[in-house]
């Protein structure tokens, strides 16, 4: 028997700030502290039923009386309940919910005793389908009061499912407030959209179920991704380059699937009336979207709510773009009837007679917004709105003004203050525009705390003051509050008409507001080890209103100088690309190449090759035109990359060359060392250890007399691949340790996750698979804590190869498409298409061959689109390898023939001495022992010469394999005790099974 309570609705905020006041920054603080889990703490915390012991302890530890608080009129006592912290098997249904923003709380959802009379649309039937799916952008939002639109629900759900020619876009046009968001809401509840529980019913005749909110600046990329990801679940092979495919793919899916899309407020991405295409949308793109889905062929329905009717649903055919109403059905919003806004009034305790009440509903025409606006400021004033009449009007704007008019001059300082902010905000930078001036003599607090990029000093005090008028300010419906659980804070921002109003209103003062912003987040700026894009918000905010402001070089020294760091680091590469782009147009002729070098970064490190290339050409132009010395240095340093990435090793080490001339005619030593490690590099691929490690020494010679000991850790990671590449274990283990040293000891987290991560491919090679997972898990802890999402996929990939290693091919695969999904949200093509050919290896494990040279051909294509010819050359690799397990020893051989003429070309001397085994494995699989024995040979005299000693070891047991077949039994026993000797030397255990088991088992054959 348990017994389970939870927190009383209106207790909720103030249980919430005791969590701050008694010291505990996170829930998962408090979890630890009482040893709890989070999902207890979190119930607690959001007034669900939770065991009673658990209850009140929690209560204890926020010096709070347990009974204050409880709601006792829902305490339960169940049997068989689980407490609250106690494992249970919990059932899996399939049925999805996507969230990206938090829920907004407003005062409008804090009142009591709301009628819910009037309800005749009862949502479909309760059991929950689980091949169904519920998408939601946002939070949809909640409706406290619903009356006097029933028999309209009614009608426009038989309309949507009309037997005969159902309209493709139902369009709900009105004015702001006038209730479409509210309509909307519960026509997807009537057609069986359970909101309550994120469910579709099982006699919804819709198989999925979205909802998407547009705002102001909210991009064609943005829905699209959204339609297609969270929605359509598209997954894609490489990201959709234009807005033509991403239309053409959610059209298809809008095809394959039956779905309800709400597309909300779509009025934010319209022109206005007074721009050159009013109606149309701002974007090309957004209005191809809004016309195809009208105008393509699918079996889909959009439910679309807009202040105005978009010219975009007119048929494209017609001279003048008139609207096909069959295919479109617009429903033009009004107010509710008379006595649905008394009942409305009345739901909200709205004191008065019954004939001002009545009064008041025709005065407004039913307008929800304006009613809601009233009976939260006149609800205990009877007959003061009969008496004010002009404060009932057919518009907004008069109850806005009148509830400005009725707030403190102080309050209304504030909105003001604050309708230039993009994102919520807490007290304390509300308290710091609340008392915000310029004016040193009158306090130099804020002016003094801008420019030393420190919070401002404020008393608690001052802080109250704040709370006071904000409080007024949420009770008024004029400020919204919502709390970050994980900040433990709440923040405050303005409803959408509030802000449009303001700004209307204060139009010729928005320099000044925005300045005043501005050095609110510039007290911001010096942000110390951030770990979250949110820990960043402040330098993005104050990087957002510098550019606005026309303080350009603020803009994109925040930038270049702050942004850059951390998220090239945590790979959100797109939004750097984007503050560069918008920022390119006015950085001055000086910046300009490295804006230039560091867009074409982002390219690269997506892939996308071409591109980069051409924006690094740019910036070499620009340099040679100035001359500029270290600016050409750094453009052919980056044009070199991209050749590395192709594979492109002869031009690569051209440009890398003509790099290092300049940076030795300038003296630049430190450039040179870069260079010279980057030539090691182009040699290590070519297979050419010993030249390698000269240039890497070199490199670390010149590093450690200048000092730099991170190049110096560098250089020691780099001497420890290339031991790492002739088996010398011990040796690259001892060189990474020392790298690692160094990192640790300057605080490198970034390079000590790596050498972790490279560490762990030593202990792979040995076979021991749990120190290797145990390393590599370090590794993936770090880079987690960093945020470097391209990290994090890696290390999935290297758990993967483990368990793959391990045969367990399941959780190989599902830590590879882990890795896969990241990849594909970074734009990272390039590890798409290693992950493929890691897929590829499962699969072919797994005996699939098709399914292998599928993900194998899915990884060459994008290899070849890239210009990767190592990479072509590695999938005609595995690709050999299929037909080899197929038996088709021809095409087999030639696949391997193709991939060792690009490695010839490439002059990758260990690919080629693989791809000359592999030949010779043919031969002999074949039959043709004295074939195969002269490419046998020569494979194993190449790898000796590159000190590759763990394959030298493979090369003498193939040759024991062909003189066992020749019955040499003498001769094969000498190659096979070869072979062993050298893998026990390695310490490779997993081959010394692997050998032994398989020449046993020869022989017993």
């Amino acid at each position: 028997m348990g017994r389970s309570i939870r927190v009383r609705q209106e207790c909720i905020i103030k249980v919430k700030q005791a969590l701050r006041r008694n010291g505990f920054a996170r829930q998962k603080d408090l979890a630890e502290e009482l040893k709890l889990s989070k999902n207890t703490v979190n119930s607690f915390l959001n007034g669900t039923a939770i065991d009673y012991v658990n209850f009140t302890e929690i209560c204890q530890k926020l010096s709070i009386e347990w009974q204050d608080i409880a709601d006792l009129s829902d305490e339960t006592t169940e049997p068989n309940e689980p407490n609250s912290d106690t494992p249970q098997q919990t059932v899996s249904v399939n049925t999805t919910v996507t969230f990206n923003n938090e829920n907004v709380e407003t005062n409008l959802g804090d009142k009591p005793n709301l009628s819910t009379e009037g309800y005749t649309t009862k949502p479909a039937a309760s059991t929950p389908a689980t091949d169904k799916k519920v998408a939601l952008h946002e939070a949809i939002p909640a409706v406290p009061v619903w009356k006097g639109r029933d028999n309209l629900l009614n009608n426009l759900k038989a309309k949507l499912l009309q037997p005969e020619n159902p309209p493709k876009v139902l369009a709900l046009i009105g004015q702001g407030g006038i209730g479409k968001t509210s309509l909307a809401v519960k026509l997807l509840e009537a057609l069986g959209v359970n909101l309550s529980s994120r469910t579709v019913t099982t006699d919804c005749p819709y198989q999925c179920a979205m909802y998407f909110k547009a705002d102001v600046g909210t991009s064609f990329d943005e829905v699209a991704d959204f339609l297609l990801i969270d929605g359509l679940d598209f997954k894609t092979s490489e990201p959709l380059k234009t807005a033509d495919e991403k239309i053409a793919k959610i059209i298809a899916g809008l095809t394959e699937t039956r779905c309800l899309l709400v597309l909300d407020n779509l009025e934010s991405v319209l022109q206005k009336a007074c721009q050159p295409q009013p109606g149309r949308a701002i974007s090309q793109d957004w209005g191809k979207l809004i016309n195809a889905l009208v105008y393509q062929q699918h079996q889909s329905q959009i439910i679309l709510t807009s202040r105005e009717v978009s010219a975009d649903l007119g048929d494209p055919r017609s001279k003048k773009s008139r609207i096909n109403s069959k295919l479109v059905y617009i429903e033009r919003l009004t107010g509710v009837d008379t006595k649905a806004g008394i009942e409305i009034l009345q739901a909200y305790n709205f004191q008065d007679k019954l004939e001002n009440l009545e009064w008041i509903s025709e005065r407004v025409k039913g307008h929800l917004l304006v009613l809601t606006l009233l009976a939260s400021e006149y609800a205990e004033q009877p007959g003061y709105l009969r008496k004010r009449p002009e404060l009932v009007t057919d518009e907004a704007e008069p109850i806005l003004r009148e509830q400005l008019e009725r707030q403190s001059e102080a309050a209304r300082d504030l909105l003001r203050r604050m309708c230039v902010l993009r994102v919520g905000i807490d007290v304390r930078g509300l308290t710091f525009l609340r008392l915000y001036t310029d004016d040193l003599e009158k306090d130099y607090r804020f002016e003094m705390a801008a420019e030393m990029e420190e919070p401002a000093e404020l008393t608690e005090e001052e802080i109250s003051e704040t709370e006071a008028i904000l409080e007024r300010l949420v009770d008024s419906s004029l400020v919204q509050r919502r709390y970050n659980e994980e900040k433990c804070e709440l923040f405050y921002d303005l409803h959408r008409v509030i802000v449009e109003f303001l700004q209307a209103e204060y139009k010729d003062e928005l320099p000044s507001l925005l300045e005043s912003v501005y050095k609110f987040y510039c007290t911001g700026k010096s942000v110390e080890n951030p770990k979250t894009l949110e820990d960043l918000l402040p330098v993005l905010e104050a990087q957002y209103f510098a550019f606005q402001l026309g303080n350009y070089n603020e803009a994109s020294s925040l930038v270049m100088w702050t942004l850059e760091e951390y998220l090239r680091r945590w790979g959100y590469w797109n939004l750097l690309k984007d503050l560069y782009e918008r920022i390119l147009p006015h950085v001055d002729e000086d910046d300009r190449p490295h804006c230039l070098r560091q867009i074409g970064r982002v390219y690269r490190d997506i892939g996308n090759w071409n591109l980069a290339d051409k924006y690094f050409q740019d910036a070499l132009s620009i340099e040679q035109e100035k001359d500029n010395k270290y600016g050409i240095a750094n453009s052919l340093g980056c044009l070199g990359d991209i050749e590395r990435n192709r594979g492109n090793w002869e031009e690569a080490e051209r440009l890398y060359r003509q790099c290092l001339e300049v940076e030795t005619e300038l003296g630049d030593r430190s450039g040179m060392a870069s260079s010279w490690g980057v030539l090691g590099n182009i040699e290590r691929n070519r297979g050419n250890w010993e030249e390698a490690q000269r240039l890497y020494r070199q490199c670390l010679e010149v590093e450690t007399e200048l000092g730099d000991r991170s190049g110096m850790a560098t250089s020691w990671g780099q001497l420890g691949y290339i031991e790492q590449c002739r088996g010398n274990w011990e040796e690259a283990q001892r060189l990474y340790r020392q790298c690692l040293e160094v990192q640790t000891e300057l605080g490198d987290r970034a390079g000590m996750a790596s050498s972790w991560g490279v560490l762990g491919d030593i202990e792979r090679n040995r076979g021991n698979w749990e120190e290797a997972e145990r390393l590599y898990r370090q590794c993936l802890e770090l880079r987690t804590e960093l945020g470097d999402r391209s990290g994090m996929a890696s290390s999935w990939a290297s758990l993967g190869y483990i368990e793959q290693c391990r045969g367990n091919w399941e959780e190989a695969e599902r830590l590879y498409r882990q890795c896969l999904e990241v990849e594909t949200e970074l734009g990272d093509r390039s590890g798409m298409a290693s992950s493929w050919g890691l897929l590829g290896d499962i699969e072919r494990n797994r005996g699939n061959w098709e399914e292998a040279e599928r993900l194998y051909r899915q990884c060459l294509e994008v290899k070849t689109e890239l210009g990767d010819r190592s990479g072509m050359a590695s999938s005609w690799g595995v690709l050999g390898y299929i037909e080899q397990c197929r038996g088709n020893w021809e095409e087999a051989q030639r696949l391997y023939r193709q991939c060792l003429e690009v490695e010839t070309e490439l002059g990758d001397r260990s690919g080629m001495a693989i791809s000359i085994g592999c030949l010779g494995e043919i031969e002999m699989l074949r039959g043709n022992l004295d074939a195969a024995e002269p490419l046998i040979k020569d494979a194993m005299t190449q790898l000796q010469k590159l000190g590759q000693t763990a394959k030298v070891a493979e090369s003498y047991y193939d040759l024991a394999r062909l003189e066992r077949k020749r019955n040499n039994t003498e001769l094969a026993q000498q190659h096979y005790n070869t072979a062993h000797q050298i893998f026990q030397q390695l310490g490779a255990v997993k081959d010394l099974e692997r050998i032994e088991r398989e020449w046993h088992t020869d022989t017993q054959d």
